[in-house]
C-alpha cells in the first residue's frame, strides 16, 4: 500500500527526525511504498521568506565562526532547519502536500495515512505547525482516514489541550481511523474520555530499530567523538542548576562534559552551531553516560544500552517520561530535584540490561503485529 507518514517537520529536533526516519523505514521493511509529507509549518514561514531575519540569520551565523567572539544570543533557526533538510532529502523518502494537502494526497495516490508519533495531538505544538485537527487528517477524504491510523501518537502530557471546537471536530475524524494508538500509557485513557475511543499503547517508532540500524547509519557520514571519556548532555531547558550539577558530577567522575544541543556562549566553535542527526547519534552511543531531559535522548539511552539520568522536565510533559522509563523498569532514573547527589546516586544505581532488552524486543514485536494487522 502506497502510504504517507504525517507527523512535525523534520526542522533540527534530533528525536523527531529520527521517529519519522524510524516509522518509514519500518513501513517499507512491512512491504508498503511509505512517504513522510512535508509542508511548510506557519511557524517558520516569516524566516524561510523574509529576507530582512534570513539576512540577521546569516549575520549570526558568520560570528559563531570567530574564534575570539563568544556570542551568547540564541541559536540561528537557519541551521537548524538545514540540518533536517539535509537528513531528510538523504535519508528519508518524502512528498510534498504543503500548498494543498487534499489535492496532493490524491496527486501521489497516497491509499492511507500513518499520523504520528511524537506529539503531534498536543495543542500547543501543533498550532503553531498548521492546526490540531489537521493531525487528524481533516484535510483526507473520508475514503483516506478509513484506511489510516495513528501510530504513538501522543498528546505529550495527561491532559487534552484542545478547545470545544477542536475537540468535537477531532472527535469526528478521529472515529474514522481504522485503528489509533498512542505512546503513552496516559494517552490510552485520554482517546476514551476526550474522544470515546479505544486505543492502545505502543512503543515510539525509534524503539522499532536496533541498536545496529543507528550505528549502520552513523558510518554512513564522517563523525568525530572526543578523544577522552565524556559524559553527554542533551538538555533541552537549561538553567544555572542543571549546570552547576553536571559540572560538579564531571569533576567528580573526571570526565569531561560535551554537550548535544548548540550553545551559541560555547568556547568550542563546533558546539555553537547543530550538529547533524548521525554526530548526535555518535555522541550518545560512545558516550561514558547520558544526561538529558529530553524523551528521545532517554529513548537512545536505552537502544544503545548507556546509563543515564532523567532530568524531569515538566515543561515539556512528563507524563511520556514516567510512561516510557515505567515500561523498562527504569522509572527510578527520573530526578526532578536537581543536584550533583542525586545525579550521581542514579548514575552509580546499575541498570538490567538483560532485562531491557528483553522488554525492548517485545515491544518491538508487539509494535510490529499492530502495523501488519492494521495496514495490511
Amino acid at each position: 500500500m502506497k502510504l504517507g507518514v504525517l507527523t512535525h517537520p523534520l526542522y533540527g529536533n534530533y528525536g523527531g527526525m529520527l521517529q519519522a526516519y524510524a516509522i518509514v523505514k519500518i513501513l517499507r521493511h512491512c512491504g508498503h511504498e511509505a512517504y513522510n509529507l512535508d509542508y511548510e509549518p506557519r511557524s517558520y514561514r516569516k524566516i524561510l521568506h523574509s529576507p530582512i531575519k534570513r539576512l540577521k540569520e546569516h549575520f549570526r551565523i558568520q560570528l559563531l565562526h570567530c574564534t575570539w567572539l563568544r556570542p551568547g544570543f540564541r541559536t540561528p533557526t537557519i541551521p537548524q532547519i538545514a540540518i533536517g533538510q539535509d537528513f531528510e532529502t538523504k535519508y528519508v523518502p518524502h512528498l510534498w502536500i504543503g500548498d494543498n494537502p487534499a489535492a496532493r494526497l490524491k496527486e501521489h495516490a497516497i491509499e492511507a495515512v500513518v499520523v504520528g508519533s511524537d506529539q503531534v495531538w498536543r495543542g500547543a505544538y501543533a498550532r503553531p505547525m498548521m492546526s490540531l485537527p489537521f493531525f487528524f487528517l481533516d484535510f483526507a477524504s473520508q475514503q483516506v482516514r478509513n484506511k489510516s491510523i495513528a501510530y504513538a501518537a501522543s498528546f505529550g502530557t495527561d491532559t487534552w489541550e484542545g478547545d470545544q471546537q477542536e475537540t468535537v471536530k477531532c472527535q469526528q475524524l478521529v472515529s474514522e481511523f481504522r485503528a489509533v494508538s498512542v505512546r503513552e500509557a496516559s494517552g490510552v485513557s485520554l482517546c476514551k474520555q476526550t474522544f470515546n475511543t479505544d486505543s492502545v499503547r505502543v512503543a515510539d517508532p525509534t524503539l522499532l530499530l536496533h541498536a545496529d540500524d543507528y550505528s549502520t547509519l552513523i558510518e554512513q557520514e564522517e563523525t568525530w567523538t572526543p578523544e577522552n571519556p565524556y559524559i553527554a548532555t542533551y538538555i533541552l531547558d537549561h538553567s544555572a542548576p542543571i549546570r552547576d550539577a553536571i559540572s560538579a558530577t564531571a569533576q567528580s567522575k573526571q570526565h569531561a562534559v560535551q554537550a548535544l544541543k548548540a550553545d551559541s556562549s560555547a568556547p568550542a566553535i563546533r558546539d555553537r552551531l547543530p550538529i547533524s542527526v548521525t554526530q548526535w547519534l555518535r555522541l550518545i552511543r560512545d558516550s561514558e553516560c547520558l544526561i538529558t531531559d529530553s524523551f528521545h535522548g532517554c529513548v537512545f539511552a536505552i537502544i544503545f544500552n548507556k546509563p543515564f539520568v532523567c532530568l524531569g522536565n515538566k515543561k515539556r510533559g512528563i507524563a511520556r517520561f514516567e510512561s516510557l522509563l515505567s515500561t523498562y523498569g527504569l522509572k527510578e532514573r527520573i530526578v526532578t530535584e536537581i543536584s550533583d547527589s542525586a545525579i550521581q546516586r542514579v548514575l552509580s544505581t546499575p541498570v538490567d540490561w538483560e532485562y531491557v532488552n528483553t522488554v525492548h524486543s517485545n515491544e518491538r514485536e508487539t509494535a510490529l503485529q499492530f502495523l501488519h494487522s492494521n495496514l495490511d
